[in-house]
């Protein structure tokens, strides 16, 4: 038995006097971060000139936060702890920054930024009495889980609650504390080779289609074009948003159940999993690349395989970037310099081994990730 967090996503039905207020520290927190965002920014800029330096720290924040509830009087409607999370999340963003693992902290928008705030667990202001949710600023709200998720939310230690809208309804993310029974150990190794046509490929040659979304993407487009033909605001556009929206959902839980299954599978049955580091970012500023990127959800795809391999202590290894895992033949190793995308098959010029590119790369990921693996284990072996 391991202690885990595991987050809880509950839908939750406010009244209607609550959703103004619920819509209010979504704001509060956006503007928050921005305010405090621009403050910095103004810092810093005014220490370069004085060749000074200033350090992005929780302290610094703070006091620009409280500076700012004494201009902005309505931050003091928020509840307190929403706000510290904006300042915990902006400081690891820029620490992420520092550490070369994300961009420069930017500003977030109104439209597009996801529409939630976060409240911690403090006294036990969030629990579960009686059916209802009890949530600090907004009180008791009622919710509808699964009969799995009401034991957790019962029997379990409540860290805290993102309250989330999207697509027209709410949601309440609880973070929890549960006892998690790891799986079984197993002596199954896979390597994987992620693409854009096939969603994946193993290397005992299983290849994985990518899930048929064409009904709902066709849906989603009827009701934009709908939308875009009446008056913003009105009693038709809101029906047709509500239709909109219903089929957005429908296509994010087809879609977040295949990856679930799929990554649940993989991981069940074998314990070591190796893949190809992917640069995700660089790829979605390719202007063909990044719909289809946002189609099947790799990166998502990859989070569900690595928090579950940490939940089961299975090895999860990315392979280098760079590693030719397509031109290098698994059979000689000698590396095709002429492949090209469009092919699919290749024949080695050294050993006359004909490849499917897509099984070939997986097995090449297996073999160096296996290298990697064995080099770990040496240096721990050789550390203690």
């Amino acid at each position: 038995m391991v202690l885990i967090n595991k987050g809880l996503e509950i839908r939750i039905y406010p009244k209607d006097e609550l959703i103004p207020l619920i819509h209010q520290n979504i704001g509060n927190a956006r503007f928050v971060w921005n305010k405090v965002l621009e403050r910095y920014n103004q810092m810093y800029e005014e220490a370069m000139e004085s060749e000074k330096e200033i350090y992005p720290s929780l302290i610094l924040f703070n006091n620009i936060l409280k500076d700012l509830k004494k201009e902005f009087t309505f931050l003091k409607d928020s509840e307190s702890t929403s706000l510290q999370q904006v300042l915990r999340d902006l400081s690891q963003s820029f620490t992420q920054f520092f550490n070369n693992t994300s961009n420069y902290p930017t500003f977030k928008s109104r439209k597009k930024t996801k529409k939630t705030f976060r409240v911690q667990n403090n006294n036990n202001s969030i629990r579960v009495e009686n059916n209802k949710l009890r949530v600090p600023i907004l009180g008791f709200i009622k919710y509808k889980t699964s009969d799995e998720y009401q034991i957790y939310l019962h029997t379990s230690k409540i860290n805290n609650a993102t309250i989330k809208f999207k697509n027209g309804k709410y949601y309440a993310v609880v973070n929890v504390e549960i006892d998690y029974t790891p799986w079984p150990h197993c002596r199954g190794n896979v390597g994987i080779d992620m693409g854009m046509k096939t969603f994946a490929t193993l290397d005992d040659g299983t290849k994985i289609a990518n899930l048929d979304l064409k009904h709902e993407n066709e849906m989603i487009e009827k009701y934009q074009r709908k939308m875009s033909r009446q008056k913003y605001g009105s009693h038709n556009y809101y029906k047709t948003l509500q239709k909109y929206w219903k089929w957005i959902d429908k296509r994010n839980n087809k879609l977040d159940d295949f990856l679930h299954k799929i990554s649940y599978t993989i991981v069940r049955n074998h314990q070591n999993i190796f893949m190809e580091t992917l640069n995700i970012k660089g790829m979605m500023q390719n202007k063909k690349l990044a719909p289809k990127l946002q189609a099947i959800s790799i990166s998502k795809f990859i989070s569900m395989i690595k928090y579950k391999c940490h939940w089961n202590n299975r090895n999860f290894i990315q392979v280098d970037m760079f590693f030719p895992s397509s031109k290098l033949c698994n059979v000689c190793k000698e590396k095709y310099e002429e492949l090209t995308l469009d092919m699919r098959t290749w024949t080695c010029p050294h050993c006359n081994t004909e490849h499917d590119r897509d099984i070939n790369a997986a097995k090449n990921i297996l073999y160096e990730g296996l290298k990697i693996l064995a080099s770990n284990l040496l240096d721990e072996t050789t550390i203690t």
